[in-house]
């Protein structure tokens, strides 16, 4: 185990071999032996603070199918709703696809878009056309700050030339890392009655990401300009409305009709970090802010 520091959050990594599981997009070898799970205790640094519930401490009700609030120093959950339960992630499909591309290549390498699919009207698209050269950095930025669709298959097709292979990908590598209850069907998360994961297998698909001093600074990125090659520009304007209020530096968002209302954040507040996770949620940015609240007000960290 070993500590990162984040605008004076200390988060504790899953390490390998002495070394954080990422090096800045390049591919390192995977010990699935490290995931977090029921099974295996996490483990913790004598020096991190704990959190103790304070003497006025107030349940708390959350309303989403599933839901998770976890103190990221400590490796403590404060609270869960079934955590284990396969539902669809929606967009939050898109940290795996992340994992995979940020294991298999270079921030700098030049993409050329091919033929991706057509998607529907509505679907999130940045309107990317096959042939168009952008750097991989600036494809995870329109991946992740602004959720496009097109972008996921264009990085799928890229790095696997076809969707259904990319998958596969997918699924490899959730099984490595011990996501028992995640099964991925296409790099997007847009509806397949096969595509399914669970609150605690975001948490951990986070916490795996978080690693990444890139993918930091993407996530808590609100609004950037990206250009091709050619110097067509596309605005990124993030998905998560709450970021940057009640201390969320990030994560990612996920909505269909299936889904609900997903959401995955991290908030820091006087140097401690609480992640929380919300799947099919009535109100997943107003749920999300009042777990938040929630963790700061009734747990007192000594």
């Amino acid at each position: 185990m070993s500590l990162l520091i984040i605008s004076g959050l200390a988060i504790s990594l899953l390490t390998l071999g002495g070394m954080s599981i990422f090096q800045p997009f390049s591919a390192v070898a995977n010990n699935p032996s490290t995931t977090p799970n029921a099974n295996q205790p996490y483990q913790k640094s004598i020096y991190t603070p704990q959190p103790v519930k304070k003497a006025d401490y107030q349940n708390i009700n959350v309303e989403a199918s599933s839901a998770i609030i976890y103190d990221l120093n400590s490796g403590i959950t404060l609270y869960e709703k079934s955590p284990q339960k396969q539902r669809p992630i929606a967009s939050m499909a898109k940290l795996m696809t992340a994992l995979v591309i940020m294991q298999n290549h270079s921030a700098g390498e030049i993409v050329t878009i091919g033929n991706i699919p057509t998607l529907n009207l509505f679907d999130q698209k940045i309107g990317i056309s096959p042939g168009e050269k952008f750097q991989l950095l600036d494809l995870m930025k329109a991946l992740l700050i602004y959720s496009g669709n097109d972008v996921a298959n264009a990085l799928a097709i890229y790095d696997s030339g076809s969707i259904d292979a990319f998958a596969e990908k997918m699924n490899a590598k959730a099984s490595e890392w011990g996501l028992d209850n995640s099964k991925f069907a296409n790099p997007s998360g847009l509806d397949q009655a096969e595509g399914y994961s669970s609150a605690e297998d975001v948490l951990t698909l986070a916490r795996i990401l978080y690693n990444n001093k890139l993918f930091q600074e993407i996530v808590s990125t609100t609004s950037t300009k990206i250009y091709n090659q050619q110097g067509k520009g596309y605005t990124l304007t993030t998905t998560n409305k709450i970021l940057g209020t009640n201390g969320v530096v990030g994560i990612k968002t996920g909505y269909t009709l299936a889904s609900g209302e997903c959401l995955v954040t991290l908030a820091v507040h006087e140097g401690h970090g609480i992640v929380t996770v919300l799947l099919n949620s009535p109100d997943r940015f107003q749920e999300s802010k009042s777990m938040i609240d929630w963790a700061f007000k009734n747990y007192i960290w000594q």
